[in-house]
């Protein structure tokens, strides 16, 4: 499981851990489950110490991580 999501701290990037393995149990699809994540992080933000939790990398580790939680299903043509 991914441990660094572009945080300038450690702290930081457990935070955000947290918030993805929350989004992760708590959904049962990744567009739901992304949702909840940017809103999670946009509280985040809020916090000073925590001020890049909205940064563009920031978002796109979060994606990351739940890309690999939630793969889509590959689908397969039957027809010649």
């Amino acid at each position: 499981m991914r441990t660094d999501f572009e945080m300038f701290s450690g702290a930081g990037n457990t935070a955000v851990g947290g918030i993805v393995d929350q989004a992760i149990d708590a959904f049962d699809n990744r567009g739901d489950a992304l949702r909840w994540a940017l809103n999670e992080l946009e509280v985040l933000g809020q916090i000073s110490t925590y001020g890049e939790a909205t940064d563009t990398a920031v978002r796109e580790a979060v994606w990351d991580a739940l890309l690999a939680a939630f793969p889509e299903a590959v689908f397969k043509s039957v027809r010649a």
